[in-house]
């Protein structure tokens, strides 16, 4: 875990950038022979700005120009609360990143060695006529119920008066096609043997080496509209500054001089969810800052992204005061809403347990305070904890390894290895985040049992740590 610098934010925008490119050169070409040099192009350009950040936040790779981002590029000038954040980015994320992925679905469904070979020839697109149906296979959905049928049509040969040819292909509409219906096909005349392609001409553009279909274009559009909601929805809700006084609210509370005394692991504990019907806590295993104080200790349970080692290594020696307010109906072990203020100005946001007798009390206070100036949050830090992100980044190596064949044009007329490339584009990444939690809790456990494997010392002991 280190500090976001310049290096580090530098390279999450150059890999987003290099994202970005690959959507709009699907979006101006959406199909084109394989391998799709233009996207490998996009998919090395954002890999080699990851290794960067990953370089960077890892420390391998440390640079005299790289700085700490200045607090007004941070989220309201530096002084929200980051960690909560974290979701609301990952989830908006996600839903970016399905865009350009839908849009490689749609390019990989209409590429063929046929719809190749048929363009590498004399091709033409016409009217044709239904002179057979096969067989028709009907879909049904959601959207609506359609209708795929294997046919042999009529289309003009060469010329005006050219010899009529028969091909066979594949159609889908909405209803049955019958003998005798008028459809548009692309084909090569002079190569029978090839087939035809069946297609509206909304489509031809982009067969052909065009942009997407308006209707395509539509439906990305009303997609890509859900990330932005949701940022809108949640990004400044979760993002609003912290202060003493909204911590405390109208309440009396305590505060407590602490200093920064080490990282652990522990159960906080929280009042019961109103939408479950249960008088139960909620229970949560969370990383803690060990806070010292002249009475005893207390622990300060924060967001599960931090590794609360490296945390109290980077505020080591720091002092300050804990700012909490005890709700006499609740039991003593809930935890409640808590700020730490340092001395620098900074603050880290958490919870700890509302007191009971054998925690430090410190002394009451009530708002409104006499220090009222503005507050900076701790970070934001570029996350990466090798022993839980990874063994996760295998799943998310693998999704994108699955990327790049899929775009080098690995068995793109369908086959099997196609279809288990886009498994491991969805999969790979689930179970990489699935592994990533799974890592975390194992890591906080062994915290929590401290050095020796037994439970760490709760914070209402009285081992001082000066």
């Amino acid at each position: 875990m280190r500090e976001r610098d310049l290096g580090t934010a530098a390279a999450s925008v150059l890999a987003w950038a290099g994202a970005a490119a690959f959507l709009i050169c699907l979006l101006v070409r959406k199909i084109a022979p394989y391998p799709r040099w233009d996207l490998l192009a996009c998919l090395a350009f954002s890999a080699v700005a990851f290794l960067a950040w990953w370089l960077r936040a890892t420390g391998r790779w440390r640079s005299r120009r790289g700085r700490v981002v200045p607090a007004a590029l941070g989220l309201a000038m530096g002084r929200a609360w980051w960690p909560p954040l974290r979701l609301v980015y990952t989830t908006v994320a996600a839903c970016a990143l399905l865009v350009p992925f839908l849009l490689l679905s749609f390019s990989t469904e209409g590429s063929s060695s046929q719809l190749a070979a048929i363009t590498q020839r004399d091709y033409r697109y016409s009217p044709v006529t239904i002179t057979k149906i096969h067989h028709t296979h009907q879909n049904s959905s959601k959207t609506g119920t359609t209708y795929t049928s294997v046919v042999t049509v009529e289309a003009p040969g060469h010329g005006k008066h050219g010899k009529v040819v028969r091909l066979k292909g594949k159609a889908t509409a909405y209803g049955r096609l019958t003998t005798g219906d008028r459809i548009s096909g692309l084909y090569a005349p002079d190569e029978p043997s090839l087939g035809i392609i069946l297609t509206p001409r909304r489509h031809l553009a982009s067969l052909l080496g065009g942009p997407a279909s308006p209707g395509e274009m539509t439906l990305l559009a009303i997609y890509s509209a859900i990330p932005v909601a949701l940022f809108i929805m949640f990004a400044r809700v979760r993002g609003e500054p912290m202060t003493p006084e909204s911590v405390l609210g109208d309440a009396p509370g305590h505060r407590l001089r602490v200093h920064i005394a080490g990282g652990t692991a522990g159960q906080c504990l929280t009042p019961p969810n109103a939408k479950k019907d249960s008088s139960a806590p909620e229970t949560r295993l969370s990383p803690a800052l060990r806070l010292s104080s002249p009475e005893g200790c207390r622990d300060l349970f924060i967001d599960r992204c931090l590794d609360p080692q490296a945390l109290a290594g980077a505020l080591e020696g720091r002092a300050g005061w804990l700012y909490w307010a005890p709700r006499t109906e609740n039991p003593t072990d809930w935890c409640v809403r808590t700020l730490l203020v340092l001395d620098d100005g900074r603050y880290v946001c958490g919870r700890t347990p509302q007191g009971s007798a054998d925690l430090p009390q410190g002394e009451p206070v009530d708002p409104p305070l006499p220090d009222a100036r503005p507050l900076r949050a701790v970070g934001p830090y570029a996350l990466w904890q090798p022993a839980v992100h990874g063994p996760g980044m295998y799943g998310f190596g693998l999704g994108f390894l699955a990327v790049c064949l899929i775009v080098a044009g690995v068995d793109y007329d369908g086959g099997p290895m196609l279809s288990m490339c886009f498994v491991t584009v969805v999969g790979g990444p689930v179970v990489g985040l699935l592994l990533i939690r799974r890592r975390r809790t194992a890591c906080l456990r062994r915290l929590a049992r401290g050095p020796d494997g037994a439970e760490a010392p709760r914070s209402g002991d009285n081992h001082r740590h000066q």
